[in-house]
C-alpha cells in the first residue's frame, strides 16, 4: 500500500486525489455524531445504537486501523480489537477516548 501511496504521490500534472475530510462537507447528522483528534483520528457514533466507530490514525495522509467499539457498562466500551476503552465527556464539544481528546465536528469554531 505504501508503494502504491509513493506512485501517486510522484505523478505530477494530475489533480488532486485525495482531500482532507471537511467538516463542512459532511451531512448535519454526521457532523453532529463525529468528534477528530488532533492527530486526524475519528470518533463517529452509531446513531441510537450507543457505540461507536474509531478510526485511529489519518486515513488519507498514512494507514489506519478502524474498530467497532460497544457499550459494556459506562464509561467502559469493548472494542472489535479486543481491547477494552474508558470514555470521558467534559464537555457536548469535547471527549476523551482512551486517553485521547476529540473535538466535535459540529461544533462551533475555536476563539
Amino acid at each position: 500500500m505504501a508503494r502504491y501511496r509513493l506512485q501517486l504521490m510522484a505523478r505530477t500534472g494530475t489533480a488532486n486525489l485525495a482531500a482532507p475530510l471537511e467538516p463542512s462537507a459532511l451531512r448535519p447528522e454526521f457532523r453532529q455524531r463525529t468528534w477528530r483528534s488532533a492527530d486526524g483520528s475519528l470518533l463517529q457514533g452509531f446513531a441510537g445504537k450507543g457505540g461507536f466507530r474509531l478510526t485511529v490514525g489519518n486515513c488519507l495522509a498514512r494507514i489506519c486501523a478502524a474498530y467497532e467499539c460497544s457499550e459494556a457498562g459506562w464509561p467502559v466500551y469493548a472494542c472489535s480489537d479486543g481491547r477494552k476503552r474508558r470514555m470521558s465527556v467534559k464537555s457536548f464539544v469535547t471527549a476523551t477516548f482512551d486517553g485521547v481528546p476529540y473535538r466535535r465536528l459540529s461544533a462551533p469554531p475555536e476563539p
